[in-house]
């Protein structure tokens, strides 16, 4: 059986004005139809063309498979304040195209509405974006202690420093306070338990994106 030494990846992009019928249907109702429309005459054609002309040199399909999607442009995209609290590791220009991406495929429902753009800012930026703090926390033995460390703006973790990932912290406390360095940031934490790494400290998305601004500016200057 031959095996394929080459790939082929052919895009166009096309825009359409559609009757309203097709303005009010879901994302995945939309992509269907206009699937539908094209059939076999577009889905399949295309591969066919495509393989009798590369024929001509030699060259053999073996297999392939199409992509489709639709975006509904008439729709405004998500509120800022949805794409910051899905993303608030995103930068300004990321936060757009977030925007742009998920324009018109937003799910309706308040929690799906959520996780749908968070996915999609975790596919456009999935990188750690780290920047230093201290920790202000209480230790098992009752004393105060401050832990140097690093923030993960992506997912709210924070990375204990080597030489403090000894400390063991006092369970379910409050107060646990994650500063910013060189700012005034201050963002409550949790400690979630102990591992060979150390203290297991989080950081509620919700804080970091209401923090979001600042932090992502205190990242740039790091970076």
């Amino acid at each position: 059986m031959s095996k394929a030494n080459l790939k082929l990846t052919v895009g166009f992009e096309f825009e359409l004005e559609a009757p309203p019928a097709f303005l009010d249907a879901s994302h995945e109702k939309l992509c269907k139809a206009v699937q539908e429309l094209l059939g076999a005459m577009v889905l399949q054609g295309m591969p066919t063309v495509t393989a009798k002309q590369l024929g001509k040199a030699g060259i053999s399909v073996l297999s392939h498979h199409h992509h489709l999607d639709v975006l509904n442009t008439a729709v405004a995209a998500a509120p800022r304040q949805e794409l910051v609290a899905a993303g608030p590791h995103l930068t300004d220009d990321e936060l757009d195209q977030l925007a742009r991406r998920s324009a018109g495929r937003v799910p309706p429902s308040d929690a799906e509405r959520a996780r749908f753009l968070r996915r999609h800012a975790l596919a456009l930026v999935g990188e750690f974006r780290m920047v230093p703090c201290v920790v202000g926390a209480r230790l098992s033995s009752g004393k105060d202690a401050t832990l140097n460390a690093r923030l993960n703006l992506t997912n709210g973790s924070v990375l204990v420093s080597e030489q403090d990932r000894h400390s063991r912290l006092q369970a379910n406390q409050e107060g646990l306070v994650v500063a910013l360095q060189g700012s005034d940031v201050r963002l409550r934490g949790a400690c979630a338990g102990h591992t060979l790494s150390g203290p297991v400290i989080e950081v509620a998305l919700g804080e970091l994106s209401a923090h979001r601004d600042a932090l992502i500016a205190i990242w740039q200057q790091n970076g």
